[in-house]
């Protein structure tokens, strides 16, 4: 009899084998544990406090007629009406159209970039220095070019008019500005895309170029059946962030006209500087609340688009 307890305790003990005793980490493995956990939640911690506590309480903004910049001292809530008195604003409008114009910088300088690439893609002397040269401006200041910008197109004294020889008001007139303001912008915003295409061109297969070739294929053809699809990523990236870049454009038109073009129509008066505007220059953060969050909406439904037409011509092969 004992020895069938014995035996039934034996086999309790193999059943259920006792778990073999944790490892106790290194004071060194330790501190890297929580190092690294401190590391990694400084973003998550910086992207609640500097975008998600933000977005919340401008959405919480827009249903209230603010009597101050910062604080809800006396607001009323009004439902939806700021939303309703920014899409009946005219200058809202105004602004939306600016924006639209603006971003014909982006196709332009795309196609600008790439006819670039390709060229500085050739096996040349001296393609290092023009890399240089064409990203400059990406790490300059905005406002320190704007300046030069504006310098240049001055109606007085500016160089371009000393020139010309003729006496252009470049920023004096609504599509005069419109068009400088491009210029400037695709200046400064071409060589940055030159030189991830440059990078993306550099891993194209050279063997699609010679079997073009022997099938008589020329530069153009090449150009767009080969290289275009060879870098498609790379220009969906440019495209997606150039975008959305360009809907939050203010600093240039700010610094080139603080108001907004007032005297040309307001054609200086982007969607960020209507925002700026309504809640910094007439104290209405409600407003600029509800026209922020349009904005959002906008980038938003812009972005899931480009992310769906993408399917149709960028090649990840």
């Amino acid at each position: 009899m004992q020895e069938s307890k014995a035996l039934h305790r034996a086999a309790g003990e193999d059943a259920h084998p006792t778990a073999p005793p944790k490892k106790r980490l290194s004071r060194q493995a330790r501190n890297e544990e929580i190092c690294g956990t401190v590391m990694g939640a400084l973003p998550v911690l910086s992207c609640l406090v500097f975008s998600v506590v933000p977005m919340i309480l401008a959405l919480v903004m827009a249903f209230f007629d603010m009597r101050t910049i910062i604080s809800f001292d006396g607001a009323q809530f009004v439902w939806f009406d700021k939303f309703a008195e920014v899409l009946t604003d005219e200058n809202f409008w105004t602004a939306f159209l600016n924006t639209v114009i603006y971003s014909l910088t982006l196709p332009v300088s795309l196609v600008l970039a790439l006819f670039i690439a390709a060229a500085l893609n050739a096996t040349v002397k001296g393609t290092g220095i023009f890399r240089v040269i064409l990203f400059l401006p990406f790490i300059c200041s905005s406002v320190a070019i704007v300046f030069v910008w504006k310098w240049l197109f001055d109606t007085n004294y500016g160089v371009l008019n000393e020139i010309l020889g003729v006496r252009v008001g470049w920023l004096d007139s609504e599509w005069m500005f419109r068009f400088s303001l491009i210029v400037m912008m695709v200046w400064a915003q071409t060589g940055y895309k030159v030189i991830l295409l440059s990078a993306s061109l550099t891993s194209v297969n050279q063997s699609y170029y010679e079997a073009a070739e022997l099938d008589g294929a020329n530069r153009w053809q090449k150009l767009i059946h080969i290289t275009v699809p060879a870098v498609s990523p790379t220009l969906f990236f440019l495209l997606v962030t150039g975008l959305i870049s360009i809907l939050q454009l203010f600093s240039e038109v700010q610094v080139m006209d603080p108001t907004g073009g007032q005297s040309i129509n307001y054609a200086a008066l982007t969607l960020v500087f209507y925002i700026y505007r309504q809640g910094f220059n007439y104290f209405d953060m409600g407003a600029a609340a509800a026209a922020s969050w349009i904005l959002t909406i906008v980038v938003l439904f812009i972005t899931v688009l480009n992310f769906k037409i993408s399917k149709l011509w960028v090649k990840y092969d």
